[in-house]
């Protein structure tokens, strides 16, 4: 039972969004299919399907394709908007499917390339357990948005290089290369015609994240004789037979949709030379040849040659592949503690339509070691399947599953790998405790509103009652029972009166949940003592805040963040964790977080300013924040409804927005993440507008917040925030010049060394005086304003081994000091 409540999470989880994978740290992706352009005339036009037309012509369409264009000319927006409409009018999704299209040079002969920015398996309604779909089958499977407008379901790029025809009519001339056909193909790679097949040193192997990965296209992949490629018991993996099978120009798609038909088994493209990007993923070029109506997803595209059909082949295997599948959506009975009639009752969807005398909920008493019972199925009032099963007489359990067919003959079960894998219904004394699924509540921070606290359970009988018991600073209060929201979920809101509570009072609280047998099996959690968590009180509305932190302070929210002396450093600041953890999930991610518990009331120089170190995972090249490949992040936000919602102070950033951050990140890494610690001279003054980015004006109440995400792989050593002025300007002139704004390098050094100088503003006059160890000032450099990144190189010439000692001067005032060692 415990199993099937975390499956549940699990699902809720993976179908919730798609965000940073392994293989992004890791650097690695399947390489995307290829379309080659063939030297050859192949002078000949294949128009789109009847039924599109006649929707093209009545603006229909059955799923909505949105491209983003990058250089593309004019002209070819056009053309490709016009293989856009033709897959629109053949495969159907709920969901939105998004494309980044980039006009590009290609390797020479190629057209265009393309394949899925990313994949999911395990996902609530999978066909198949531990095959991987690409994003934008996913999403039409689960009719839920996975990843959405921000990050594209395929990636395509096209040769710029390429002759080509830009028209839509088909009449391509004989010495061009017809675009909507190309991108047609290459499309067809993004929705799914694709896979993780290579060979590398003789052997044949299929792998993504790990070592036996296969997508939904790879499981169709068979020899001659039937045997399925990913059948490990035939072809071992990796190993030289499924090298020698995946070059062995004889390899199909066992393909139910296409057999039903009336069609042969569609032959793939398998030369006896591995071709990365174009074996296996295309049909065979000599069965389907240049003219023929399924010759649009053949390996290469003639001049002149225009197919605007997908053709039947290539639909049954997108069928099959799961754009045409089945969803069985049951709720399994409870376990009974007496025999009595069973009701079974089934919602089934089908994109095709269903053979309803092969319905059945197929039972067995054994785990289907020997022939099994099978009960058919009838449509109910409602519109949905149920069948009632009287247990025999002496009945202790039995296993089950539920079979559907469809009119192509295939068969779908629930669970998908029956009869490997079943539900099991129990009869008899109950002694099972329900299981309890909930996340600790860390602090309640009071501002005049509730608190709610939800929790999972579940049970193989029943939920009979979910409560809370809790004391107060240790005195015991009245129990509270939550109330069951769905399925699994329960909650409610603390009975406690706010007015009652001080700043700093302790919480503890057990949760518990009583199933509903006779023996009224009871859960507590946790199981030996109690969550608890402290209150923390929101202080009354100032105009101005300040504080160094050299003390430990009861103003902010520390459950996450805390104040204290790093190693390494003289004076007390405020620290995220050290380093902080990333979850080492996919599409996993954590937020620390620290409260300022004093509103600002904004004035007319709303400002804030803070010196800090951030040493957080820094993002792909040239992403922004909010981009896709902007990895970890700090940020300082606000709120202006007491902590319900918060916006952006200003954009958040990572160790990229200084050289001496990044840098240091990347000075120390092991595996994917950074184990260099934070120095105090690394340290950089920030200072925020609040007003600038519009999100907060002149008159606002608002509560500050620091936070720093971080997604689900690679980490470093996190942020330090010290010397923080909310609207508090000092009273003289600081310096433009943090310490952090510094980069020596190297060090040690021969008969040079560089200083890199980031200024935030210009600076009249910086100077660099280099001394011995005995005080004397051998070398100084001085440079007059300063308003951009420079670098200075400073020699020693002939100098004597040992240690030196720079010294930078902003405008004549030391601002930085650092020990240099010359080889």
């Amino acid at each position: 039972m415990s199993k099937t409540l975390i499956t549940l999470i699990f699902s809720l989880v993976v179908a919730s969004a798609i965000g940073q994978k392994l293989w992004q740290k890791q650097g690695f992706k399947p390489p995307p299919s290829v379309c080659y352009a063939s030297d050859k005339t192949e002078k000949v036009f294949i128009p789109p399907p009847a039924g599109v037309l006649n929707l093209l012509k009545s603006a229909e369409k059955k799923s909505d394709i949105i491209v983003n264009y990058s250089l593309f000319p004019t002209e070819a927006i056009k053309a490709f908007e016009h293989a856009v409409s033709i897959w629109e009018g053949l495969i159907e999704s709920p969901v939105p499917i998004y494309i980044q299209a980039n006009w590009r040079p290609q390797g020479q002969n190629i057209l265009g390339s393309c394949a899925p920015a990313d994949f999911v398996k395990d996902f609530e309604g999978a066909p198949r357990k531990n095959i991987y779909y690409p994003v934008a089958l996913a999403e039409k499977i689960t009719a839920t948005e996975l990843t959405g407008p921000d990050q594209p379901d395929m990636v395509a790029d096209f040769n710029e290089d390429i002759i080509w025809y830009f028209g839509i009519d088909g009449k391509t001339p004989r010495l061009r290369y017809d675009f909507v056909t190309v991108v047609l193909h290459e499309i067809g790679h993004g929705l799914g015609f694709t896979g993780f097949f290579y060979v590398e040193n003789q052997s044949g192997e299929y792998s993504w994240l790990d070592l036996g990965d296969a997508s939904s296209f790879d499981r169709l992949v068979e020899n001659l004789n039937g045997d399925q490629l990913i059948n490990t018991s035939v072809f071992a993996n990796p190993s030289a037979l499924l090298k020698d099978a995946l070059v062995s120009n004889m390899l199909y798609a066992n393909s139910p949709v296409v057999l039903a038909d009336d069609e042969n088994r569609p032959r793939l493209f398998a030369p006896s030379e591995w071709d990365n990007g174009s074996s296996i993923y295309h049909l065979n070029d000599a069965t389907y040849p240049s003219g023929t109506i399924n010759s649009l997803m053949t390996h290469s595209m003639g001049k002149g040659e225009a197919i605007h059909d997908p053709g039947p082949l290539t639909m049954g295997i997108m069928a099959d592949m799961g754009w045409k599948s089945m969803y069985i959506d049951f709720a399994p009975p409870k376990d009974k503690e007496l025999l009595e009639t069973i009701p079974f009752e089934v919602k089934i969807t089908s994109d095709y339509l269903l053979d309803t005398a092969q319905l059945f909920v197929v039972l067995s008493t054994d785990s289907f070691a020997t022939p099994p019972d099978s009960l058919p199925l009838l449509v109910n009032e409602a519109g949905l399947f149920e069948v009632q099963w009287i247990p025999p007489t002496g009945t202790e359990t039995v296993q089950y599953y539920i079979s559907a067919e469809d009119e192509k003959s295939r068969v779908f079960n629930k669970p998908s790998e029956a009869p490997l894998e079943f539900f099991t219904l129990n009869f008899g004394p109950d002694t099972e405790k329900p299981v309890i699924w909930h996340e600790p509540i860390t602090y309640f921070f009071d501002t005049g509103n509730n608190l709610r606290i939800s929790a999972q359970a579940d049970d193989n009988l029943g939920v009979d009652t979910v409560y809370v018991e809790y004391s107060v600073n240790g005195a015991e209060q009245l129990t509270f029972g939550l109330a069951h929201d769905s399925a699994t979920t329960y909650s409610a809101i603390f009975p406690f009166e706010n007015n009652l509570l001080n700043d700093g009072d302790e919480i503890a609280y057990n949760v518990v949940a009583r199933d509903a047998s006779v023996a009224q099996n009871t859960r507590i959690l946790p199981v030996e003592s109690k969550f608890s968590f402290k209150v923390e009180k929101m202080y009354a509305p100032i105009a101005g805040y300040i504080n160094n932190f050299d003390n430990t302070t009861a103003d902010f929210i520390l459950t996450d963040f805390d104040v204290f002396t790093a190693d390494g450093f003289e004076n007390g600041a405020l620290h995220s964790p050290h380093p902080y953890p990333s979850p080492e999930e996919d599409n996993e991610e954590f937020n620390f977080s620290t409260i300022l518990k004093y509103p600002i009331i904004l004035n007319e120089n709303a400002s804030m300013t803070f010196d800090e170190i951030v040493l957080v995972e820094p993002g792909d090249e040239d992403t922004f924040f909010g981009d896709f490949g902007f990895w970890d992040y700090v940020i300082a936000e606000g709120s202006k409804d007491k902590g319900e919602t918060w916006l952006p102070l200003t954009d958040g950033y990572d160790s990229r927005e200084y050289t001496t951050w990044e840098s240091s990140y990347n000075d120390s890494i092991s595996g994917i993440n950074s184990t260099t610690k934070g120095s105090p001279e690394w340290f950089i003054n920030r200072e925020i507008d609040m007003l600038e980015n519009g999100n907060f004006s002149v008159g606002d109440t608002v509560i500050i917040r620091f936070r720093l995400y971080s997604d689900p792989y690679a980490h470093g050593w996190g942020w330090a925030i010290d010397n923080l002025r909310v609207q508090s300007p000092v009273s003289v002139s600081q310096p433009v010049l943090s310490p952090g704004n510094i980069l020596v390098y190297p060090n040690p050094f021969s008969k040079s060394f560089r200083v890199l100088t980031e200024p935030e503003k210009p600076v009249e006059e910086l100077q660099f005086d280099v001394f011995n160890m005995y005080g004397q000032k051998i070398q100084s450099v001085l440079l007059h304003y300063v308003d951009a990144p420079v670098t200075t190189e400073i020699e020693i010439g002939n100098g004597m081994s040992g240690i030196y000692f720079l010294v930078v001067k902003e405008n004549g005032r030391q601002v930085f000091t650092k020990k240099i060692i010359h080889n």
